[in-house]
């Protein structure tokens, strides 16, 4: 197969080889006779036939005279022998020709765009008979000779390029167009994304190129693969030591309890929220098959956590003008989303205060819902709050170690959320930080 430089090269002489050969062929035909000449107006033709006309055939001057006014020629005829009152009126330039006839059989009168030309002639019964033919001039006929060629040349050159390059930018643009939308899906985190070129362009630039961006996904997608397999088996393979840890630390305070005991403990019990956080690393490719009612779903959540936030004191209400809420989820994921947003507002909140759960439309959307969640803590400095989603991120005053984050809970829920065609945001209120979600509804039932 041919090289992208070959396709167009070859592409380019072809449409220039039949440009250039129609160009010479019309001009061949062109050239044959003049424009006149194909309608049997050339100037000396006009003048002979209505000469003819006139001495033979007087009762088909009018015929001829709309004839050739129809080509922008006018024949003016003045019969000397009839009374002067009877005479037709004619424009000054007419009457000077016919005025010059009196002296000569011959008179003519040359402009840039007009040529009139008069002549004296005798019928076959004796009688005096004047004409003067008023035609475009020879300067006329030459340029609408040329603007035919022309003209015609460059609507056919126009045509052909236009086609040519239609089909060299579709050739082109198609297989440029799915390229780019391979790798804004893959950017979007979809690694299964292929580029499917056109066979056409088999064994060219665009071909390598699309098959070196496959090639790039497919490694992606394994390399993505064998991340995520490696974090399960790394988590599930420290969950046995530390078990065992474990159990050797509550012998040990069978024997006797001290602070450095209690320090592992908790140690422990940190490392074992970590791996269990890790291990709830959302799957990807689970198929979003269940319908789930968000109303029913946040009752449930709520429910899960009121012993949670009764050790605190802070009251869990939820908002809602709305009966019934579907979209299309995965339950498990959806319902872990949620509940970390919401254990997380708990944990951060204040004593004896509140958090709040709104459900409603989202504006200027009539198919897409919003769940807000606001806490009443200390909220999120304004430098963090655009990166608490991100992995592993901790903001060191309101969310560090000693109180118990470790920048994967959010990270999770953003993820869950995606994967879900929604989105996650966060902001600083007067009462404390909001978190808001938007997903897209099946189906709203007010109440």
């Amino acid at each position: 197969m041919l090289s992208l430089y070959w396709k167009i090269f070859i592409g380019f002489w072809f449409s220039s080889l039949i440009l250039g050969s129609g160009g010479v062929f019309l001009t061949h035909r062109l050239n044959q006779q003049s424009p006149s000449d194909l309608q049997g107006l050339a100037p000396v033709k006009i003048i002979d036939r209505s000469v003819f006309i006139a001495r033979r055939l007087p009762e088909e001057i009018d015929a001829w005279q709309r004839q050739l006014a129809e080509n922008d020629i006018q024949l003016f005829v003045l019969y000397t022998e009839k009374s002067p009152l009877s005479r037709p009126l004619f424009s000054p330039e007419i009457n000077a020709l016919f005025a010059a006839l009196n002296d000569s059989h011959y008179s003519n009168e040359t402009s840039l765009t007009r040529l009139r030309i008069g002549r004296k002639e005798r019928s076959i019964n004796g009688q005096e008979i004047q004409f003067v033919l008023d035609m475009p001039s020879p300067n006329v006929f030459k340029a609408r000779e040329i603007l035919n060629s022309v003209g015609t040349q460059l609507v056919l050159g126009l045509l052909i390029s236009a086609l040519v390059c239609y089909i060299l930018a579709r050739y082109l643009t198609r297989n440029i167009e799915q390229l780019s939308l391979a790798a804004r899906a893959l950017a979007k985190g979809d690694l299964s994304v292929r580029a499917r070129l056109s066979n056409l362009s088999r064994n060219d630039e665009l071909s390598n190129l699309g098959h070196d961006f496959n090639q790039m996904a497919t490694a992606l997608e394994a390399s993505k693969e064998n991340q995520n397999r490696l974090i399960r088996d790394i988590s599930h393979e420290l969950r046995s030591p530390l078990a065992r840890l474990q159990i050797a630390l509550e012998i040990a305070r069978q024997k006797g309890n001290s602070d450095e005991l209690n320090r592992i403990d908790r140690e422990s019990q940190r490392l074992n929220e970590l791996i269990g956080q890790l291990l709830a690393m959302p799957d990807d490719d689970a198929p979003l098959n269940d319908t789930v009612d968000l109303v029913e779903l946040m009752d449930s959540i709520i429910e899960d956590c009121t012993i949670e936030a009764e050790v605190k004191q802070v009251k869990l209400t939820l908002e809602t003008d709305l009966e019934e809420v579907l979209v299309a989820a995965t339950v498990e994921q959806l319902h872990s989303a949620f509940e970390n947003i919401i254990r997380n507002a708990i944990h951060y909140t204040r004593d004896k205060s509140q958090v709040k759960v709104f459900i409603s439309l989202q504006p200027g959307y009539d198919a897409a819902i919003a769940v807000g969640i606001i806490d009443q803590g200390p909220g999120v400095p304004d430098q963090d709050i655009g990166h608490i989603f991100e992995p592993f991120y901790r903001v060191d005053r309101a969310r560090n170690r000693n109180t118990g984050g470790y920048g994967i809970g959010l990270a999770i829920v953003q993820r869950v959320i995606t994967r879900h065609a929604g989105q996650v945001t966060a902001s600083n209120t007067d009462d404390g930080l909001c978190v808001n979600v938007t997903l897209p509804a099946l189906a709203i039932r007010d109440d």
